[in-house]
C-alpha cells in the first residue's frame, strides 16, 4: 500500500524527492500522474502567523498527490504562507506553501503543495541566517541518521505539548533546520552559506599565554568574558554565544573551556541563555568594566572584532595580533 512505499523510499531519500515522488523531476501534464491518493496519515504542522507567531497544529492527512498533500485542520493558515509539515510515522519533514484554504463544516481544507528545492532555497536565502548545526548541537559533517536522532530528541523537548520545556518558536526553528539538512539539495545549498558566515578564530588566542598554566586559566576567563560583553553590546537580540562558537573563536577545544565557564557561572558573571548558549550578567559587565582601567590591553580586546578573514594579513601575522589580556 501507499503508506509502505513511502515507508520504504523515506529510508533511502528525501521527504519530497521520495515520499512524494521528486515533484521537480515528473511530467506534471500527464492527468493520471497528478490523481490523488487516499493518505490516512496524522500529520504536524508549523508556520509563522501573520503576527509572526510561531504556530504548531496536529492535522488529519487527506489524500496526496505528486504536487502537494491535501490536510484537514482546525484552523485556517492564509494562502502563500510557508508550512513545515512533519510526519511522526515516517520520521521525516518537509516545506510546503498554502495554495488554498477551504472551509468544510467546522474544519478547513489546506492544499499545500511541496516547494521545489531552488524555491526553497531562494526563500532561505532572504530570511535570517541560522546556524542549524548549532541550533542542533551537530558537526557540519553529522551523517542524515545523526541529524534524524538529534532533531527527534530536541524536538520532543521544546515540542509546544510539553508543558515543562515546549517553546514553539524554537520547535520551528528546528523543524526547519531539520527539513534544510535533511534534503541533500537543500543542505548543499545551505552549507555554502554556512561556510562563509562560519566565524574564524581570533589570533590573540593563539598565543601561549593563554595555552598554558595558571595564567593561562584566568586569561580564558576574561576572553570569554570580552567575547560575551562584544556580543551582548553589538548584537543585543541575540547575545548569547555557544560553547560550540567559544571554540571556534578561541581556538580551543571545549575541555580546555569547560573550567573556566564552571567558574563564570559559579561567580554569576554568565548565565545560561534560551538556546543552550551563555551570556553576560549585569554582575559580569560590571567586573569586566572595572578591570578597563587598570588594564589597558584588556580594552584593545573589548574593541577586537568578533571574527577575523582567515586571509587576511592580520590572521596571517602574529605581530597584529591583540596583546595578553592579564588579571589584575
Amino acid at each position: 500500500m501507499l503508506g509502505g512505499l513511502i515507508n520504504t523510499l523515506a529510508a533511502t531519500v528525501s521527504w519530497k524527492a521520495a515520499c512524494f515522488f521528486a515533484v521537480g523531476s515528473l511530467n506534471m501534464s500527464d492527468k493520471r500522474r497528478k490523481q490523488r491518493q487516499l493518505f490516512d496519515c496524522i500529520l504536524e504542522i508549523s508556520w509563522q502567523d501573520g503576527h509572526a507567531n510561531s504556530r504548531t497544529l496536529t492535522v488529519h492527512a487527506i489524500d496526496l498527490s505528486n504536487s502537494g498533500i491535501r490536510v484537514e485542520s482546525s484552523e485556517p493558515i492564509d494562502q502563500h504562507t510557508e508550512v513545515y509539515v512533519r510526519a511522526e510515522r515516517y520520521g521525516l519533514t518537509g516545506s510546503t506553501s498554502v495554495r488554498h484554504c477551504a472551509r468544510r463544516g467546522s474544519k478547513y481544507v489546506l492544499g499545500l503543495e511541496f516547494c521545489p528545492v531552488s524555491e526553497s532555497a531562494g526563500t532561505e536565502d532572504r530570511e535570517v541566517f541560522v546556524d542549524y548545526y548549532e541550533l542542533l548541537q551537530i558537526s557540519p559533517n553529522a551523517e542524515p541518521d545523526t541529524i534524524h536522532r538529534v532533531f527527534r530528541i530536541m524536538a520532543a523537548r521544546s515540542h509546544p505539548d510539553n508543558k515543562e520545556t515546549g517553546n514553539n518558536e524554537r520547535f520551528l526553528l528546528l523543524t526547519k533546520g531539520h527539513a534544510v539538512l535533511s534534503d541533500p539539495a537543500r543542505r548543499a545549498a545551505y552549507d555554502q552559506r554556512h561556510r562563509v558566515r562560519r566565524p574564524q578564530p581570533l589570533p590573540v588566542f593563539g598565543l601561549k599565554e593563554f595555552a598554558e598554566g595558571l595564567e593561562g586559566e584566568v586569561n580564558r576567563r576574561l576572553g570569554i568574558l570580552s567575547l560575551l560583553y562584544n556580543r551582548r553590546r553589538t548584537n543585543p537580540e541575540v547575545p548569547g554565544i555557544s560553547v560550540l562558537e567559544l571554540e571556534t573563536v578561541m581556538s580551543f577545544p571545549r575541555e580546555h573551556l569547560e573550567c573556566a565557564i564552571w567558574f563564570l557561572h559559579e561567580k554569576q558573571y554568565i548565565r545560561a541563555g534560551d538556546h543552550s548558549d551563555y551570556v553576560i550578567s549585569a554582575i559580569g559587565v560590571e567586573y569586566l568594566e572595572s578591570e578597563v582601567p587598570a588594564n589597558g590591553v584588556l580594552s584593545k580586546l573589548l574593541h577586537a572584532p568578533q571574527s577575523v578573514d582567515s586571509t587576511s594579513s592580520e590572521a596571517q601575522d602574529p605581530s597584529h595580533a591583540l596583546a595578553l589580556v592579564r588579571a589584575r
